[in-house]
């Protein structure tokens, strides 16, 4: 099994777990190189959720699905311009807000899914796993699953352009934070977040909500504030791996 496991975000349906690696490895090597450290393509897996989320059109579920679709259509509405919605996803375009009703859609209206999501990432994490990274949305199931296993090996969490300190999100997360205050994830010893200036999905600090052993960094992805490659590429998250695996 692989060291270091990547845990990708919101709006990956149409893609898949070796497609995601394709794309994502050379920008994990690149954070790497700035260390000087060499990465073989076995030491890395990726959690791959996005299929559970893809739309099934003529299914019983596609028609629940557009039944309750107006009203979190209405709800999201209300929100735009919030860090709640922002949480979910960047809304700037028509498209995209329509891929969050969709996504939230999902969340709301299939009973077992994260009972399905829990798998998907207990599937991947090994005795030899040392760091989880995890992107956007990914940082909530990642958060999640380390919180419920403490036994894990995991020694260090990277996040990246991390919506956890979000209103809407912090409250429904599990465990239920305690005085505002979110519980620390299971038997990590190092977490650090990184987030880019202007990334509106993690304009909240985390030390605010979770604690000042979380080490937080600010870096510059230019226009592509939210994107997982240059969030992967930086220095600052190559940094934190490199040293996870030394």
């Amino acid at each position: 099994m692989a060291s270091i496991v990547l845990v990708h975000g919101a709006f990956n349906e149409l893609w898949g777990p070796n497609e995601l690696k394709a794309r994502w490895l050379p920008a994990v090597r690149d954070g790497l190189w700035h260390h000087g450290v060499d990465l073989d393509g076995d030491d890395v897996e990726v959690c791959f959720y996005g299929d559970l989320f893809r739309r099934h059109p003529g299914s019983d579920e596609e028609r629940r699905l557009e039944q309750s679709r107006a009203g979190v259509a209405e709800a999201l509405s209300d929100l735009q311009g919030a860090d709640t919605l922002a949480a979910l996803g960047q809304a700037a375009s028509e498209a995209t807000f329509d891929r969050t009703v969709d996504m939230v859609n999902v969340m709301l209206t299939e009973t077992d899914l994260r009972d399905r999501l829990r798998d998907r990432i207990e599937s991947v994490v090994a005795d030899d796993t040392r760091v989880l990274v995890a992107h956007s949305f990914g940082t909530v199931l990642s958060y999640t699953a380390l919180c419920n296993h403490p036994d894990w090996p995991i020694r260090t969490f990277v996040t990246l352009g991390s919506p956890l300190a979000a209103p809407m999100l912090f409250e429904t997360l599990e465990p239920k934070p305690v005085d505002g205050q979110g519980a620390w994830p299971g038997s990590v010893e190092r977490w650090v977040n990184v987030r880019a200036v202007g990334d509106h999905a993690a304009a909240a600090s985390l030390v605010e909500r979770f604690g000042d052993r979380v080490e937080e960094i600010v870096i510059d992805n230019g226009h592509r504030a939210h994107a997982p490659e240059p969030y992967l590429n930086a220095s600052a998250t190559g940094a934190a791996i490199a040293d996870a695996l030394t």
